[in-house]
C-alpha cells in the first residue's frame, strides 16, 4: 500500500491540530475520578499501587504512568493527564492506519479530522485516566489480529499478546472488547473446519494455526501474571460492584436506556438541529458500517460484535453501563460515519455529473460533507472549553472570596473526597445532619460545597433536608461530566436553638444516610 508524501504531510497537519485541541485547558480543576486517583493510588509507594485493587476507580497501567510523570514534573492537573494526552494523540496514527487499510486514503483522512476535534476524544485525552490507552491497546491488537489471521507470524502474535495484557492493565473492561475478538476467531474456526474451501472458511490461514492459539495464550498468562498480587481483589471489587448495583444510589445507570440517553445528550450543543444530527449521523454509520462489512468484513465484524456483546455481559453482570465503557469504539463509529459519508456525497456527485446543467455542481455534496462534519464537531466541541470537568476550584474560589472572618466551608457527599484530599484538607467534612448541626451552633455562616446533587440527595438526605430548611443556594457552576455540576450553599442568619432542633428533626425524618 503506497502513502504518498502529500497524505503524510496532511496526516501531520491533522495531529498538530489534534494536539493544539488538547493542550487548551489541560490544567482545568480536576472531577471527582482523577482526584480520587491521586489521593488513593497515584501517591502510594508502587510497591502499594500494584497490589491495590481496592477499587475499579484503580486503572492499574495509568496509575503507574501517572506515577511517572507527576513524580518527574511535579503534582499537577496537567502532569497527572499527561499519560491519557500521549494515548489519546497516539490512538489517531493507529486509528488513521486502520482506517487506511480497512477503506481508503480519504476515509482515513476525514475520520483523522473528525478525531481530531471530536468533543469525546479530546475529553477523554484531556482526563486523568486509563481510557485512552484502552482505545490504542485495544485498537492495536485488533488490527494484530486482523494481520495475523490472514497471515500468522510468532512476532505479530507476541505483540498482540503484550496488547492483549497491556489491555486489560489498564482496566478490566478490556475483557468485553477481548471476548469479541474470541467470538469472531470461534466462528473463523468453525468456518475453517466445516466448509475449508469456502472464501470464509479460506482466507484466514490463522485459523486454525497454532501460532493464534499462542497470541491468545500468551496474553491470558501475563494477564494474570500482572494481577497475580490482585487476585483475591479483583474477585472482591468485581463482585461487590455487581451484587451491589441494583442497591446503589447509581443503579439507575445499570439502564441501558440511561447511557443512550447520555450519549444522545451530548449533541444538546447543536440546539434545533440536534436531531437532524442524530438522524443523519445514524444512516451515515449504517451506510459505513454495510460498506466496511464488504471491503473489510473481519475488521467490522470485530466491531459489530464487541458493541452488542459488552452491552449483553454488563446487563448480565448487573454492571453500571457507563458510556465510557464503549470509548474503544470510537475509532470504528467515526471511521463507518465518515466512509458512509463518502459513499452518499460521491453517488451524488456522479448522479450531478451526468446532469448537464448541473454538472458544475459535481464538487459540492464533497465540500458540503466535510464542511458539515468538521461544523458539527466544532460546535459540540466548543463547551469543552467553557467549562472545566468538575468546577471544583471554581466553586472553592467563590467561597473562599465571599467569606467572612469566623465563617466555615464544608463539604458532603461525593465532594467530600475531592475536597479534603487535595482541594481543602483543612475544611470539616460533613457526613450526617448533626455534623452540620455542630457547625451552625458556632454563630457564624456556613459555607456547604456538594457535587453530584441527584447522588447526595440520595446518600445524604439527612443532611440536604437541613440544608433545604436553614440555607440558601448561592451558586451552580456547570461543568462537562454529566450530572457533575457544583452547588453552593450558605447558612441563614443565625436562628434560635429551638428552630435548629426542629430542622434536626425534619432532617431526620427525611432518611438515613447511606
Amino acid at each position: 500500500m503506497k502513502i504518498e508524501a502529500r497524505e503524510i504531510a496532511a496526516l501531520a497537519a491533522l495531529l498538530i491540530v489534534a494536539l493544539v485541541a488538547r493542550i487548551i485547558g489541560l490544567d482545568a480543576s480536576l472531577w471527582y475520578d482523577e482526584v480520587f486517583t491521586l489521593a488513593h493510588f497515584v501517591r502510594l509507594p508502587v510497591g502499594d499501587l500494584i497490589a491495590d485493587f481496592s477499587s475499579l476507580n484503580n486503572h492499574m497501567f495509568f496509575s503507574l504512568q501517572a506515577k511517572a510523570a507527576v513524580s518527574a514534573l511535579g503534582e499537577s492537573a496537567w502532569a497527572l493527564r499527561l499519560p491519557a494526552v500521549i494515548f489519546g494523540m497516539a490512538s489517531l496514527p493507529l486509528i488513521w492506519w486502520m482506517s487506511r487499510q480497512a477503506a481508503g486514503r480519504g476515509a482515513a483522512l476525514l475520520t483523522t479530522l473528525m478525531l481530531a476535534i471530536s468533543y469525546h476524544h479530546v475529553w477523554f485525552t484531556q482526563n486523568a485516566r486509563g481510557y485512552t490507552g484502552l482505545l490504542v491497546w485495544t485498537t492495536a491488537a485488533t488490527l494484530l489480529l486482523v494481520a495475523g489471521l490472514k497471515r500468522p507470524s510468532w512476532k505479530v502474535f507476541t505483540a498482540y499478546g503484550v496488547c492483549f495484557a497491556a489491555g486489560m492493565y489498564t482496566h478490566l473492561s478490556a475483557g468485553l472488547f477481548f471476548v469479541a475478538h474470541g467470538i469472531v476467531y470461534a466462528g473463523l474456526l468453525g468456518a475453517a473446519f466445516v466448509a475449508p474451501g469456502s472464501p470464509l472458511g479460506g482466507a484466514y490461514a490463522g485459523a486454525r494455526d497454532i501460532r493464534t492459539f499462542y497470541g491468545f495464550g500468551l496474553g491470558s498468562i501475563l494477564t494474570v501474571a500482572l494481577h497475580a498480587p490482585l487476585i483475591s481483589q479483583v474477585a472482591s471489587t468485581v463482585g461487590e460492584m455487581s451484587s451491589g448495583s441494583e442497591e446503589s444510589s447509581m443503579a439507575e445507570w445499570n439502564n441501558p436506556l440511561r447511557t443512550l440517553a447520555e450519549i444522545v445528550g451530548a449533541l444538546d450543543g447543536l440546539g434545533p438541529l440536534a436531531p437532524v444530527a442524530l438522524l443523519g449521523g445514524l444512516l451515515l454509520i449504517a451506510v459505513g458500517a454495510v460498506v466496511l462489512a464488504r471491503r473489510s468484513p473481519l475488521l467490522a465484524a470485530i466491531y459489530l460484535v464487541q458493541i452488542p456483546v459488552s452491552l449483553a455481559l454488563l446487563v448480565a453482570l448487573s454492571f453500571r453501563i457507563w458510556p465510557r465503557y464503549f470509548f474503544v469504539d470510537i475509532g470504528f463509529i467515526f471511521l463507518c460515519a465518515a466512509l458512509g459519508g463518502l459513499v452518499i456525497a460521491q453517488a451524488i456527485a456522479t448522479w450531478l455529473k451526468r446532469q448537464p446543467a448541473l454538472s458544475g455542481l459535481a464538487w459540492t455534496p464533497m465540500a458540503g460533507l466535510i464542511l458539515g462534519m468538521t461544523g458539527a464537531s466544532a460546535i459540540l466541541l466548543a463547551p469543552n472549553y467553557a467549562n472545566p470537568k468538575q468546577d471544583f476550584t471554581g466553586a472553592i474560589r467563590l467561597i473562599e472570596s465571599r467569606m467572612a472572618p469566623g465563617d466555615v466551608a464544608t463539604s458532603t457527599g461525593l465532594a467530600a473526597e475531592p475536597v479534603s484530599a487535595y482541594f481543602r484538607p483543612a475544611w470539616p467534612v460533613v457526613e450526617t445532619a448533626e455534623d452540620l448541626q455542630v457547625l451552625m451552633r458556632s454563630g457564624h455562616t456556613v459555607w456547604l460545597l456538594t457535587a453530584f446533587e441527584g447522588h447526595t440527595l440520595k446518600t445524604r438526605a439527612d443532611v440536604m433536608a437541613l440544608a433545604a430548611r436553614r440555607f440558601e443556594h448561592v451558586a451552580e457552576l456547570p461543568g462537562t461530566m454529566g450530572g457533575g455540576y457544583m452547588h453552593v450553599y450558605r447558612s441563614r442568619p443565625s436562628a434560635s436553638r429551638s428552630d435548629l432542633d426542629q430542622g434536626t428533626k425534619l432532617a431526620g425524618a427525611a432518611g438515613p444516610t447511606n
